[in-house]
């Protein structure tokens, strides 16, 4: 079927392709679906088509040497998986899988020389996606080696804070939910850790826990968390309820 191409338009990594290329993209994706835990991108397989996550999560997965695994990234709705497509890489070398049901559009690795062929800002399009994805892993493995986990907990809560409509000091829900056992994966701690720190950022005014909406933050205090790269002094307690 020919994909909507308001949905390809949404996708930041497609926001500067011609509209000639945006129609030939969207006539050669077909959707796909993923129940969670399924792989949108195998490890040591080379990728043989490109993802655009229309709605869900996705975690890129690693393993540390000792065998744990480490959640080097997250995709959500109109990001780009599997960009490195059309590159000469024999194999991919971390697991991609569903953290929810996922939906996406799929483009085989054929179609997608033929349209960058036709359409070069396809091809730079890929590119700069594949830059920006290495530059975020980098930041993030700098962030886990240099900063404490608190403040690498309030940056992750920062950027899944779900901010529409809300005042500036507000208490707001997150775009997705994230259990503690994904929130230490991405930090690099162990669970029971994360559990201790979310009660800390909570008795510094940055969260609010076993709400009905789930797990409550504040964008106001957790930026000047991660900007200060450390939590401070614990806010009083007729500060929290003002804020409520």
């Amino acid at each position: 079927m020919t994909v909507s191409l308001a949905c390809l338009a949404d996708c930041r990594s497609l926001a500067e392709l011609t509209p000639p290329a945006r129609l030939a993209l969207g006539e050669a994706a077909r959707l796909v679906e993923f129940r969670p835990e399924e792989r949108l991108i195998p490890w040591g397989e080379p990728p043989q088509r490109l993802l655009i996550l229309v709605q869900g999560l996705a975690k890129l997965v690693g393993v540390t040497v000792n065998g744990q695994e480490r959640i080097l990234n997250i995709y959500r709705a109109h990001d780009m998986v599997g960009p490195s497509v059309l590159m000469h890489c024999s194999e991919n070398q971390h697991d991609v899988m569903a953290m929810s049901q996922v939906q996406a559009l799929a483009i085989s690795r054929r179609d997608l020389f033929i349209l960058c062929r036709s359409h070069p800002s396809l091809l730079l399009a890929l590119n700069q996606e594949v830059s920006r994805q290495l530059a975020a892993m980098t930041t993030r493995v700098m962030t886990v080696a240099s900063q404490e986990v608190p403040v690498r907990l309030s940056q992750i809560l920062l950027e899944f804070a779900d901010r529409n409509g809300s005042r500036r000091d507000a208490f707001v829900p997150l775009a997705y939910r994230l259990t503690h056992e994904t929130m230490a994966q991405m930090v690099g701690a162990s669970r029971p850790h994360t559990s201790t720190v979310l009660r800390d950022l909570e008795s510094h005014g940055a969260v609010q826990r076993r709400t009905s909406a789930g797990l409550m933050v504040r964008p106001l205090r957790l930026r000047q968390i991660v900007e200060d790269g450390c939590l401070g002094k614990p806010a009083p307690t007729e500060s929290l309820a003002l804020s409520a």
